[in-house]
């Protein structure tokens, strides 16, 4: 008396591949969401608690890209403010390029994309990504321990 497999190895394929996509999507979804909360953390914010906008550029930069195994796989809107349309172009590819970088596994880049962002921060003592990318990376634990959950049910 022998064991016998009564599933075919197609049904047993499939299953798994629904379920690595549900865990995909998961994933996504809870990248995304931390992705666009540090968007509003940077953007929603008055001149007084980061910076004034003279052409708009610097929060058009602020954005992200989600990337799996060096693919792009989801944009934020890097939405224009005022006549920063240069802005939503440099911001989307530093995303791209920094986003191409990570060729293992899931990426989450969050950018200010304008060459000056740095300097505002530095020399004008403003807050542009610094405040977020600290509040992230305490995020990052708890959305991973939540992620899980999920992925269990």
């Amino acid at each position: 008396m022998g064991i016998r497999m009564a599933t075919k190895l197609d049904e047993i394929h499939n299953t798994l591949m629904r379920e690595a996509q549900r865990v995909e999507r998961l994933t996504i979804r809870a990248l995304s969401y931390l992705g666009e909360q540090c968007v509003i953390r940077v953007r929603d914010r008055g001149g007084d608690k980061s910076w004034y906008d003279q052409s708009g550029n610097l929060r058009s930069s602020v954005g992200y890209v989600i990337a799996h195994n060096g693919s792009i796989i989801q944009y934020s809107d890097f939405n224009q403010v005022k006549q920063g349309s240069q802005g939503v172009k440099v911001g989307k590819d530093l995303a791209e390029e920094l986003a191409r970088r990570y060729s293992n596994d899931y990426a989450l880049v969050i950018v200010a994309g304008m060459n000056y962002a740095e300097y505002v921060e530095a020399m004008d003592n403003k807050d542009v990504l610094a405040s977020t990318e600290l509040w992230a990376i305490d995020q990052v634990p708890k959305m991973l321990e939540k992620l899980k959950i999920q992925i269990a049910k």
